[in-house]
């Protein structure tokens, strides 16, 4: 049942457009959650897909259990879905103010009649549901309910509802609900609905607020308002790149907790970008005001939103953290914070093939075993703002003294460990596994091929910036397995021998992204976020994403059928040496 109905709700999606707005009465004020998926738009960007032509109807055809053949073959046709649903929006919410919490959809249909044919086959396996008639303030609804799930429908609406228990009663009550006690009442979801966006996503703790203000207040001495913490998220397929925004509005009490207004910060020293190598596969910035956020850590002990016994013992907290800093390094923790400037970047680059040694472990036999293979790993860089070199000295020098595994191999350039070296200029910390960029930086002073012509450098403006593109999933896969390898050399055993199915999709499925994807680009700041992920081909980023999900269960078929027959020809291989040993 739960597979057909995740099917029902794909298949709208894929089948419909629409403008309107009108199931929105029948979702409850109290929702925490609210989400709307724009049929209009995601219909018109899927005109050119050829949905008979999609690899997933012949997997359908092949892997799916006999009730999903039969609900595809029979009612999920186009024809059938646009007979059914009117061209509209698709709502869903989920609740918690009950004590049972439920959620649910509500679906534009054209009329009554229409969906109850479409919607028989669902019926027709929830025998034991209780039906009933005229339900509603307008008594046009008719409702078939089970414990943990309802579906009913008026000439223009339908509901599905699961709940842990009382389905049908939670979609009664959703049919008698007046504007004052929908969500259309909420001083937030007249702003959050855009029709411009294919989806959107709506998070408030207004409900929650609701709820336990007074219960925190009476058993925890909090006196925090929980009420008008907001977030919303919109996402949308544009002509060759996947759009999102997020935006984070939170009350009084929860941003002078945070107090990230204050420290979260957009500059940053210019002197990486000499520093750090062009074309990076990954580059991550971040910045951060450490002498405000220092303060702000600080005040925290004076806000009385926080119980007064919470204030006082993260009061000597600060006090012991700060005795301590003087007494082992000799600075207190408000002149480490002004040693730093606050901005930080990373840059990893495709680096270079290695031979790495996979082993593997018969756990029957005892027998071990073990294999080469080329690996890439990735080179990386990073570069930590400071603004008092002398105070970073004083730190250092005192590291150095209480630990051994920093070498000096000349003025202000190290070698930690074996493979890392760090590098000491007048504004900032450079760090890296690759010894040539090193040697090189530590001579000139800068990259000959540096970030200083990097095309998307306006976009480091903001608090945080992460950019990714290329293999760089597998650089990463890889680099992690190589660390696992070094601590524990079975770690990566299953790489091969007894079953490397993963390790076979993993491969191919960084293939498949990188024929689809390019580059990506994610924005955070103190309103909230941003993220662009581009994709390829002539196809605009929503066929292209579905053709791309398309090709992945396709491949993972592949190899799981793959696994399947080679598992059974072992099987054959063995009874009949069984067979020829017995004979014998």
């Amino acid at each position: 049942m739960k597979k057909i109905l995740s099917l029902l709700v794909v298949s709208i999606l894929l089948a419909s457009c629409g403008t309107k707005n009108e199931e929105s009465y029948f979702i409850p004020k109290d929702a925490v959650g609210v989400m709307y998926i724009n049929l209009k738009t995601l219909s018109e960007k899927s005109n050119d897909l050829d949905l008979k032509n999609l690899s997933v109807n012949a997997l359908i055809e092949d892997k799916a259990p006999k009730e999903i053949k039969e609900f595809v073959s029979e009612f999920m046709t186009s024809e059938n879905l646009n007979n059914t649903f009117r061209k509209e929006f698709i709502l869903g919410f989920g609740s918690f103010k009950r004590l049972s919490g439920f959620g649910g959809l509500a679906l534009p249909i054209k009329d009554a009649a229409s969906f109850e044919a479409f919607i028989q086959p669902m019926l027709d396996k929830m025998p034991d549901a209780e039906k009933e008639v005229n339900v509603g303030k307008d008594k046009d609804f008719t409702v078939y309910s089970i414990r943990e799930l309802a579906i009913g429908w008026n000439n223009k609406t339908a509901l599905i509802i699961g709940a842990d228990k009382y389905a049908g009663a939670e979609l009664k009550d959703l049919t008698t609900l007046n504007r004052a006690e929908s969500i259309l009442a909420t001083n937030y979801f007249d702003g959050f609905f855009d029709t411009k966006q294919d989806m959107g996503l709506h998070l408030t703790s207004t409900p929650l607020g609701d709820a336990l203000d007074g219960l925190l207040n009476a058993f925890a001495g909090v006196k925090i308002n929980l009420e008008n913490n907001n977030l919303s998220y919109y996402g949308s397929f544009e002509k060759d790149h996947i759009h999102t925004n997020t935006n984070l509005k939170l009350n009084k009490d929860f941003t002078s907790l945070l107090g990230y207004k204050k420290w979260m910060s957009t500059s940053y020293s210019k002197s990486m970008l000499d520093v750090l190598p062009s074309n990076p596969l990954l580059l991550a910035k971040i910045s951060i005001d450490t002498e405000a956020y220092f303060e702000h850590m600080t005040s925290l002990k004076d806000n009385k939103v926080l119980p007064v016994q919470v204030r006082e013992e993260f009061k000597k907290s600060l006090e012991k953290a700060n005795q301590a800093s003087e007494k082992e390094i000799g600075m207190s923790t408000k002149n480490i914070a002004k040693t730093f400037e606050g901005s930080i970047m990373l840059v990893v680059t495709e680096g270079k093939k290695i031979k790495d040694t996979v082993y593997d472990y018969d756990y029957y036999s005892g027998e071990k075993s073990y294999k080469i293979v080329e690996k890439n790993v990735p080179n990386m860089y990073g570069a930590i703002a400071i603004k008092d070199k002398e105070k970073f000295d004083k730190l250092l020098s005192k590291i150095r003294k209480e630990e051994k595994f920093i070498k000096e191999l000349s003025p202000n350039y190290y070698q930690i460990e074996k493979k890392t070296f760090m590098i000491i200029t007048d504004d900032l910390i450079y760090f890296t596994n690759d010894v040539d960029k090193a040697n090189e930086l530590n001579t000139n002073g800068k990259l000959a091929d540096n970030l200083s012509d990097f095309e998307h450098k306006d976009k480091l403006s903001h608090s945080i910036y992460l950019y990714t593109k290329g293999n760089v999933a597998e650089l990463s896969s890889d680099f992690a397995q190589s660390l696992g390898n070094m601590y524990n050399p079975y770690n990566g055993y299953n790489t091969y021998g007894a079953d490397d199915t993963m390790d076979k999709f993993k491969d191919q499925s960084i293939a498949i992204y990188d024929k689809y994807f390019g580059e990506n680009h994610y924005f955070i700041d103190t309103d909230g976020g941003e993220s662009f992920t581009y994709t390829k081909g002539d196809k605009n980023s929503l066929i292209q994403t579905v053709l791309y999900g398309d090709e992945l269960a396709k491949t993972m078929s592949t190899v799981m059928s793959d696994i399947e027959n080679e598992t059974e020809t072992v099987i054959e291989v063995e009874e009949t040496v069984i067979e020829a040993t017995e004979s014998n």
